[in-house]
C-alpha cells in the first residue's frame, strides 16, 4: 500500500483501514526482556529455519496459519 493519502483511499477501496504506529524502545524496557529470556521466563518458540533462499515457502507457512511459532530465515 502507498502511504499518505493514496494509502489510504487506497485501504478503503479494499475495505480496511490504514494506520502507522512508531514506537521508540526504551532501554528499560528492554533490559527488563533480556532479563526474562535470560532467566527462561520468556521463550521465542521456532517452527521453521529457512535458508534465504527459500523465503518463498516461509511466505507460504506465514499465510498456512498453520505455524506454531516464529519462522527463520537464515542469511548466513
Amino acid at each position: 500500500m502507498g502511504s499518505g493519502v493514496s494509502g489510504v483511499v487506497e485501504a478503503a477501496a479494499h475495505g480496511v483501514r490504514q494506520a502507522y504506529v512508531f514506537l521508540e524502545p526504551k532501554l528499560t524496557q528492554l533490559q527488563e526482556i533480556t532479563a526474562l529470556v535470560d532467566s527462561g521466563k520468556l521463550r521465542c518458540v521456532v517452527d521453521t529455519v529457512l535458508p534465504l533462499a527459500e523465503a518463498r515457502r516461509a511466505h507460504e507457512i506465514s499465510q498456512s496459519g498453520h505455524a506454531r511459532g516464529k519462522i527463520i530465515l537464515q542469511v548466513r
